[in-house]
């Protein structure tokens, strides 16, 4: 077996494994050859910091990382770690680890982080074994969405521009990285973003992939919650041109406010996630 980077490696043979590796995974998936391109833009892979296995010049397993600087920190993000089922069970992954972390340290990585469904205990364990840590837990929702309560005096226009140091003072927790503002940014064009004004002043905004209904980021100033009901106002203005079946992942489980509102509106727990993360020395 050779193990070394996935730089140069054709595209279409990784969409092959990765649907090979995740065909009976808890969540089965099947990715397009269109849709692994726009996952490797939303994670932001680099595939020169990614690693392969290779047996008989066949790709078996791999791990697609992603990276971006966050809060100042290079950071790493596993976008995907499969192995095709006859593989399993000989520590791969493991070793894939031992082999592109020390290329991670000598490009100067701060941190590792990636998100395991919470009942995968296998994968759970030979993270902790590569020295990953539990940083917080996640939430998945989806459903059909049920608002019957807004506010037809806010002014709901679309965001052209996102106005971060505004918007972040809405936050509550940190987004994770899939719903992060850099990947926003990067995915801008394919989003539709919404905000909520009143006499002209931001008070709320949403930001939502029509081509997976999912809703990326949804914000309020904590100013004008409940009372207002912008968040909802803004759900039921999306509702009215793509449908009332939405999803959103990873919601941090420690923030009681957005966890309230999603189940409030209708949507339903199907997924929980840990968030885990590794420091580089």
């Amino acid at each position: 077996m050779e193990f070394k980077t996935l730089d140069g490696i054709n595209r279409k043979e990784i969409l092959n494994v990765f649907n090979e590796s995740f065909s009976d995974y808890f969540i089965p998936f099947h990715l397009t050859e269109e849709q692994l391109s726009f996952k490797m833009t939303a994670d932001k892979i680099n595939l020169s910091l990614s690693v392969g296995v290779f047996e008989n010049s066949n790709l078996i397993a791999f791990i697609m990382h992603g990276f971006d600087k966050v809060n100042n920190e290079k950071t790493i993000y596993n976008g995907g770690t499969g192995v095709i089922p006859e593989k399993r069970g000989s520590g791969l992954t493991k070793q894939m680890h031992q082999f592109i972390l020390p290329l991670l340290k000598e490009k100067g990585i701060d941190k590792l982080q990636l998100e395991v469904i919470n009942v995968n205990s296998q994968a759970i364990i030979s993270y902790e074994k590569s020295g990953y840590k539990i940083a917080r837990e996640l939430v998945c929702y989806k459903g059909e969405v049920s608002i019957s309560n807004t506010n037809n005096g806010l002014q709901i226009r679309k965001l052209h521009n996102y106005y971060w140091d505004l918007m972040e003072s809405f936050w509550d927790v940190y987004p994770t990285w899939q719903n992060s503002k850099n990947v926003i940014d990067e995915l801008r064009p394919n989003n539709i973003s919404l905000g909520a004004y009143i006499d002209n002043l931001l008070i709320g905004y949403i930001v939502f992939n029509p081509k997976n209904n999912r809703i990326l980021q949804i914000a309020v100033s904590p100013k004008f919650r409940q009372k207002k009901v912008v968040a909802s106002t803004l759900v039921k203005q999306l509702t009215e041109t793509y449908g009332n079946t939405l999803s959103v992942i990873n919601v941090d489980k420690s923030s009681n406010c957005i966890n309230t509102f999603f189940k409030k509106i209708g949507l339903k727990n199907h997924l929980e996630q840990l968030e885990m993360k590794l420091h580089l020395e």
